[in-house]
C-alpha cells in the first residue's frame, strides 16, 4: 500500500523513495512515541502523513541531513511529534548538548 498523496520531495527523491519503499510506505514507529502499537503488531500501521526523519530523533538538523537510508525512517504525523519529544527530553536528561542552527554556512 502506498502513502496517501506520497509525493517524492523535489530535493532527496532518490533518498526519499529508497526509505518508503523499504518501510512499505508505512510508519516505522516501533513504539518511540509512547504507545504499544498492538493492533500492528508492535509497529505503527499508519500508511498518511508520513514523512522521512532519522531513526534517531535526538540527531540535530545539521547531522540529519546527511544520514544514508540506513538512519532514516518514515514516521507519521501522530508518531513523530511525541517521539521527537521524547527523544529530545532523553537527550536533555543524559546531558547531551545539541548546538541548533537555522543557517548551513
Amino acid at each position: 500500500m502506498t502513502a496517501v498523496n506520497a509525493q517524492p520531495p523535489i530535493v532527496g527523491g532518490a533518498l526519499w523513495t529508497a526509505v518508503m519503499t523499504r518501510e512499505a510506505s508505512t510508519c516505522g514507529c516501533t513504539g518511540e512515541c509512547g504507545k504499544r502499537h498492538a493492533d500492528g503488531g508492535g509497529r505503527c500501521n499508519r500508511h498518511d502523513g508520513l514523512i522521512v526523519a532519522p531513526r534517531d530523533l535526538a540527531v540535530p538538523l545539521a547531522v540529519a541531513v546527511a544520514l544514508c537510508a540506513a538512519d532514516l525512517t518514515t514516521w507519521c504525523d501522530r508518531c513523530h511529534k511525541p517521539a521527537k519529544s521524547a527523544a529530545t527530553k532523553a537527550a536533555a536528561a543524559a546531558g547531551v548538548e545539541r548546538f541548533e542552527s537555522d543557517s548551513l554556512f
